[in-house]
């Protein structure tokens, strides 16, 4: 009896201190953290830290404060949770040391630093792709307009384009290409005495299919080159009449040029480019007639976009090296109204009509469908001509392909 009350003494007093005294104390094992960023707005994908996978991290709990597992859900929040369970009213985010964290939204912003302006052409004021083809000389090709030259080839590819009268009320023209060059322009045709004086101030070389011995003669004194039909660079055409059918490529007679000791000095700007001064503007222009002769009349027609060139008969056309055939256009028509007088060889012949290209006089400029009517003044054929209005303010010329007519003083242009 003693024996039984000793053994249930010890069972009663084992179970008051907690059990076996052999038991291991308890292990808490959490799973491996996982920490999933929202989902970012649009496109930005959710990025995951994972702890390597086997290995047991071991958490002691502080007495009284309750262990809110890490959830494994991107879009989901796990409310943080008093000590008595219940849900509190805000929500913890807590940030496992060595996570990584995407933002959820983007706040990189990328802004694009605009380069430099393109260069401007001297000719036209529009920007050009190389610069480097702006240091060099401007090559003058002079074109036919007779009748039997048209449709002209490669002038639309011309940066600026100068007209002007020659016998029997016909005009000629003379194409200048600097930054750019044709492989097939004309038909080319001779000089006449307004050239050399025109063209002094723009550093050309002129490219004619010949000329009088007196006119020659003075493209030097006016430090002026000029070359003429010599087998390099210059095609007769079979399919054309003579002396319709000469043509030439311009980029390969700059190498002559350069041989000759031509200067290759870039040109000075042809105009000053700026806006058309608004207070010379009295309306708008949607066609422009030119009486060259009472038998040569020429009309530009406003489209919106450039000036297009019409003769008597229809559209005046050109034609690419290709075959393609356009109408002529323009972005801006000059008009630079000039004494006409005739010039008479030293040795006596044929006088030649002649365009006085100094001294001052009336000028019309038309773009963007609309005119201004100034005066143009000009020391001497060193110098580019000047514009302005009446009261001696500055014609400014909008950028744009050119074409320039040096006019008859008397005869009409109309609008």
């Amino acid at each position: 009896m003693r024996r039984i009350l000793v053994a249930t003494a010890m069972a009663v007093l084992a179970a008051a201190c907690g059990g076996d005294s052999g038991d291991e104390p308890a292990t808490t094992s959490q799973p491996p953290t996982t920490e999933a960023s929202a989902e970012t707005s649009d496109t930005t994908a959710s990025s995951t830290t994972t702890t390597p996978t086997g290995e047991t991290t071991t958490t002691s709990a502080t007495p009284g404060a309750t262990t809110t597992p890490t959830e494994d859900t991107a879009d989901t929040t796990t409310p943080t949770e008093d000590t008595t369970g219940a849900t509190a009213d805000t929500t913890t985010t807590t940030t496992t040391p060595g996570a990584t964290t995407t933002p959820t939204e983007d706040t990189t912003t990328t802004t694009a630093v605009p380069g430099p302006p393109p260069t401007p052409s001297p000719l036209t004021g529009l920007g050009v792709a190389d610069p480097d083809s702006l240091n060099r000389r401007t090559m003058a090709v002079k074109v036919d307009n007779h009748w039997d030259g048209r449709p002209q080839v490669g002038i639309g590819e011309a940066e600026a384009v100068f007209e002007l009268l020659v016998e029997s009320g016909i005009t000629r023209f003379i194409a200048l290409f600097h930054s750019v060059d044709s492989t097939y322009v004309g038909p080319v045709r001779s000089v006449r005495p307004t050239d050399p004086h025109l063209l002094r101030h723009l550093n050309t070389t002129v490219l004619a299919s010949g000329g009088q011995d007196w006119i020659i003669n003075t493209f030097p004194r006016n430090g002026v080159g000029v070359i003429g039909e010599i087998g390099v660079g210059g095609y007769r055409e079979e399919t054309r009449r003579a002396p319709h059918n000469y043509f030439v490529n311009t980029a390969e007679f700059r190498p002559t040029a350069d041989q000759r000791l031509y200067p290759n000095t870039p040109p000075p700007p042809l105009f000053e480019i700026g806006d058309l001064p608004v207070s010379g503007i009295p309306g708008g222009v949607s066609r422009v007639t030119m009486e060259w002769a009472p038998t040569n009349t020429v009309t530009w027609k406003w489209t919106g976009s450039a000036y297009e060139r019409h003769l008597e008969d229809g559209p005046h056309t050109w034609t690419h090296v290709e075959g393609a055939e356009e109408v002529i256009t323009a972005d801006v028509l000059v008009v630079i109204f000039s004494r006409l007088f005739y010039t008479t060889p030293p040795q006596g012949g044929v006088t030649l009509p002649t365009m006085e290209t100094t001294g001052e006089g009336r000028v019309l400029v038309f773009a963007e469908g609309q005119v201004v009517d100034g005066r143009w003044e000009r020391a001497d054929t060193a110098q580019p001509f000047s514009f302005m209005l009446a009261d001696g303010s500055p014609i400014t010329v909008p950028a744009g392909r050119p074409w320039i007519s040096v006019f008859p003083d008397g005869r009409l242009v109309s609008w």
